[in-house]
């Protein structure tokens, strides 16, 4: 299949083609246009980031090991906000004079729970669930459903194209990299089967 750095180099050069067909659709459609140009930029990071995530079901890929980060990271500050810092850590500042020595309690297991969370990813199966095109269904959900969620608890603004447009980016390249493991399946097993050629002619 096809490595790391395929992937990532089909993601970068195929993103332009990604931005003319999406524009022209957009164009041709009778919704919204795009107002904020620094889409194109978020949609490149989703659709280079969308080109290598399969293999977030690999235990040797570096994007593995990139998300384990992300997830780690997130689920801690995540925790740490809603749960720990509104519930846990009042109940050790009554057992603790100290809220320097509290807080860091609090965000310590913030931390390990978040360590634990990203660990989950090691009881999928390589070429599972990631490596189809429900996948990227999530994938492109996920983002609108955070966009959205950031939207409403920020108060930003943004129409629905827009918001589209980012879901789309990312599992537009997301099944760029299933359809490159499919072009390099198909070459390795041509290549394992060298009598296939003159099979075929015979």
């Amino acid at each position: 299949m096809a490595d790391f750095k395929t992937h990532i180099c089909w993601g970068i050069a195929s993103y332009p083609i990604f931005i003319l067909l999406s524009l022209s659709a957009i164009e041709l459609l009778p919704v919204q246009q795009l107002q904020d140009s620094r889409l194109i930029g978020s949609g490149y990071l989703l659709y280079v980031l969308g080109s290598d995530l399969p293999d977030i079901d690999s235990k040797s890929a570096l994007i593995k090991r990139i998300i384990e980060i992300l997830i780690a990271s997130y689920v801690a500050s995540a925790l740490y906000i809603s749960i720990i810092s509104p519930r846990v850590q009042p109940f050790l500042l009554s057992r603790l004079p100290s809220l320097p020595v509290a807080v860091t309690l609090s965000f310590s297991l913030a931390i390990i729970s978040g360590l634990v969370v990203s660990k989950l990813t090691n009881l999928l199966s390589h070429r599972g669930f990631f490596h189809t095109v429900w996948g990227s269904l999530l994938y492109g959900l996920v983002i609108e459903s955070v966009v959205i969620f950031k939207l409403e608890s920020f108060g930003g603004s943004m129409n629905h194209t827009e918001t589209i447009f980012l879901g789309i980016a990312g599992s537009s390249g997301y099944c760029l990299h299933l359809l490159l493991d499919k072009i390099h399946g198909v070459k390795r097993t041509r290549r394992s089967d060298p009598g296939q050629e003159s099979n075929t002619i015979l």
